[in-house]
């Protein structure tokens, strides 16, 4: 044996050189999870529609787990069929049902709609960056919509947030006026309400930078433009970082931190500097438009949807990057419908899931391992379709063997798999100056727990294997591959 791998520990990292690659960390990972079981890579499942279809073809335009006391729904906002006004449904027992808005929110289609809870209530507001309009604002208990409970004088806006004892409403309207750096404050609650004042209970940033979102944690509200972030404690209001974010529902917490996206990259913060993690997805990130880009955190899992992203000259389709917060390690996911909107949704038994709204104008949930059903495909709809194969393709690390300037003769790769389920393996050399470039051979199926093939792959001082598999078969393991040869000769120095 001259090379084994059988630990992909450090997930994928697409941002190094081929000499610098470790290991144990695969250029690329997709649609297959490196950090359910360590040590084995195993086949991505797939996702199945809760309850009905919403509105065909229309977007999911906002998405959200209203955790009222006794009264716990899962919201979406969605276009009419006509595509004329925006509607609010909630999820009754798998019928996707009408919240009555009366005409408030009739003319206003393509918003992109924002929720909050506090005091029992959701507030709504959003904005439809196509049309330069925003929405009227409204608050929900129960069922029941109305467009002055609580929101009598509120302002409209894009955001908006809780922290400690008050809503918190940025880049705002009101009065016919837009404040794209301010933000306005609730009052404290009296009696289980509040009002609003923005005449006099706001703060502003600096005049040079509209607000773009914001977050809670830390027991501070963190207010961010695209460069800069503000502290607030009820009491100091302080321009804190030099490092911005993008968009609002990329920011997310997992208990003491706070993750977020910009053009620069992913970050976490615990309250101090923050740290750019991104570094291994880079690439995905700069190949998309972090202005778009949404975000969950489910079972320790940080999701951002980049959407259609070419990277090294492969293109993805509705893509999300994965960063597991356990291990601080990446993957990549690409799904078949292209998605809108993501929520973290408790489900009765209190296990969260992750909730995904498309353009199709349906809400998904992610299957999960340990389910007791497992969906192996995409975009199942019960008793209807059995949904889309999926396709893992992992490229592991090029393989540096023995002395660099070396060229070797791979006689043998032996992989080793549990419900191998037809994977595929290929092996290439990587002898050109760009790695996309350099095509595929084809090494063999996998069929068993040790495959065994002879390998016919072009000699090189480096080499690289990558697995593939497509289909709607349940979940493959595969624990790893050795390859076994022997040198062939020096790489001469051309003159």
């Amino acid at each position: 044996m001259i090379y084994s791998n059988l630990q992909n520990l450090r997930g994928m990292n697409s941002q190094v050189s081929p000499f610098l690659q470790p290991d144990d960390s695969p250029v690329n990972i997709n649609n297959a999870d490196h950090a359910e079981e360590y040590g084995t890579l195993i086949k991505d499942l797939g996702y199945f529609r809760v309850g009905d279809q919403l509105e065909a073809n229309k977007s999911i335009t906002g998405l959200y787990n209203f955790r009222q006391t006794g009264a716990e729904k899962i919201l979406a906002t969605v276009n009419n069929a006509a595509g004329t006004n925006m509607t609010l449904k909630y999820n009754n027992a798998g019928t996707w049902t009408d919240i009555a808005l009366g005409a408030a929110w009739d003319g206003f289609e393509d918003s992109k709609v924002e929720m909050e809870a506090f005091l029992n209530y959701c507030f709504f507001l959003g904005y439809d960056s196509t049309d330069d309009v925003f929405l009227p604002v409204g608050s929900l208990t129960g069922t029941t919509f109305s467009t002055t409970t609580n929101v009598t004088d509120m302002p409209q806006g894009k955001f908006i947030i809780r922290y400690r004892d008050r809503l918190y409403v940025l880049n705002c309207k009101y009065g016919g006026v837009e404040y794209p750096f301010r933000v306005v404050s609730s009052s404290v609650p009296v009696g289980g309400g509040i009002t609003w004042t923005p005449a006099t209970d706001f703060l502003d940033v600096d005049y040079s930078e509209q607000l773009t979102g914001a977050g809670a944690n830390w027991d501070r509200l963190v207010a961010f433009t695209e460069r800069t972030a503000y502290f607030y404690d009820q009491s100091t209001w302080k321009r804190t970082w030099e490092t911005g974010c993008s968009a609002h529902r990329t920011i997310k917490n997992s208990g003491q931190f706070m993750f977020w996206v910009n053009y620069d990259g992913m970050y976490l913060s615990t309250g101090g500097q923050p740290q750019n993690i991104g570094g291994p997805v880079l690439k995905y990130i700069q190949a998309g438009n972090p202005r778009d880009f949404f975000s969950v955190v489910v079972g320790e899992k940080y999701y951002t949807y980049v959407g259609n992203v070419t990277v090294d000259g492969q293109s993805y389709s509705n893509c999300v990057i994965v960063y597991d917060i356990p291990t601080e390690t990446f993957k990549i996911k690409e799904l078949y419908n292209s998605l809108t909107a993501f929520a973290n949704f408790m489900d009765s038994t209190g296990i969260p899931r992750l909730y995904k709204g498309a353009t199709t104008g349906d809400v998904w949930q992610k299957s999960e391992y340990f389910d007791s059903t497992l969906y192996n495909a995409d975009a199942v709809v019960a008793g209807v379709d059995t949904g889309h194969a999926i396709h893992a393709d992992v490229e592991f690390a090029p393989i540096k063997m023995g002395e660099i300037n070396m060229k070797y003769n791979v006689k043998t790769l032996i992989a080793y798999a549990e419900k191998a389920q037809g994977v595929m393996l290929s092996m290439r050399s990587l002898d050109k100056n760009l790695r996309a470039l350099t095509p595929y051979k084809k090494v063999g199926q996998l069929t068993q727990y040790v495959n065994k093939f002879d390998i016919n792959v072009d000699k090189g001082p480096l080499l690289q294997v990558r697995l593939s598999e497509y289909s709607k078969l349940p979940a493959f393991k595969f624990y790893g591959f050795t390859l076994d040869g022997d040198p062939y000769s020096k790489i001469l120095k051309k003159r």
